[in-house]
């Protein structure tokens, strides 16, 4: 049988350059998020922590949750490329144990949720309802929030109360107290057919005495189902596509975990074969 040497190798170099390149993708992809995340918080007009009264307020702030995300892939990727090129086992392990903790934890969120799916759910509307719709006019952050998804899943409000949602604004509600010209209204995002001033401008007043229960036909020309309901109603309805896109998210993964410990485990296999020739 003929003797190992040193130039004997048990690192696949098919693996090796699939997770480089693999990571490198991501490396790029979270450059860009964290190039556009910084753009875009930059953009604003103004910035202070105080706009940040809740977890759900930063969570909701796309250019935040864009820095955040990008951050994070950009190291993963960092991790995954130099490991596999430099093969670093301490990079490698790192970048598989922190895969792990992430896959891990979308698991356990989404087993959670699906056990307390009513809980979750009342929760999550109180918070929308609390969250979104009384800083609608103060953020337009918010309001550009609200305003995509009512527009694109025609919806409007974020409860089961629907539309009713919007007396939560203080510029909105339906009361004798409220002098503002908006009252009694709802944003026009919620109005199925959006008269135009001009060429790309709503009228803001397409939605008006929507929420006046003495006006008669006040809601036809509105969408009156609230936003978390219409959600669910498009899973519901595209089952297979939710199901695949589930998949893309976890099957990258689910392969990165399993290309880096397969490789960490040829590269410890190849320092072990080493050392054991360097005693000979």
């Amino acid at each position: 049988m003929a003797c190992c040497t040193s130039r004997d190798t048990f690192v696949n170099p098919v693996l090796k350059y699939f997770l480089f390149f693999f990571n490198f993708t991501f490396w790029l992809g979270g450059l860009l998020l964290l190039a556009i995340g910084v753009w875009a918080h930059l953009e604003r007009d103004r910035f202070s922590f105080d706009d940040f009264r809740s977890v759900f307020d930063f969570i909701t702030d796309v250019s935040i949750f864009s820095i955040v995300t990008g951050c994070l892939m950009f190291l993963l990727g960092f991790c995954g490329c130099l490991g596999a090129l430099r093969e670093n086992t301490c990079l490698i392990k790192l970048y598989y144990f922190t895969l792990c903790v992430i896959f891990l934890g979308q698991v356990g969120g989404a087993v959670y949720v699906f056990l307390k799916s009513n809980e979750f759910k009342d929760m999550f509307v109180k918070t929308l309802k609390e969250e979104l719709v009384p800083l609608y006019t103060e953020r337009a952050d918010k309001k550009t929030l609200v305003d995509w998804f009512q527009e694109q899943l025609g919806c409007c409000g974020m409860s089961n109360d629907g539309y009713k949602d919007w007396n939560n604004n203080e510029y909105f509600n339906c009361t004798p107290v409220n002098k503002s010209p908006l009252a009694c209204a709802v944003p026009h995002s919620c109005c199925i057919q959006q008269d135009t001033v001009n060429d790309g401008v709503p009228n803001i007043l397409c939605g008006t005495d929507a929420l006046d229960p003495k006006v008669q036909g006040s809601t036809d020309n509105i969408y009156v189902i609230g936003c978390v309901s219409a959600v669910l109603r498009v899973v519901e309805s595209n089952f297979p596509v939710v199901g695949g896109v589930i998949i893309c998210i976890a099957l990258p993964q689910i392969l990165g975990i399993v290309v880096a410990r397969t490789l960490d485990g040829q590269i410890s296999d190849q320092l072990a074969r080493w050392r054991r020739y360097n005693q000979r």
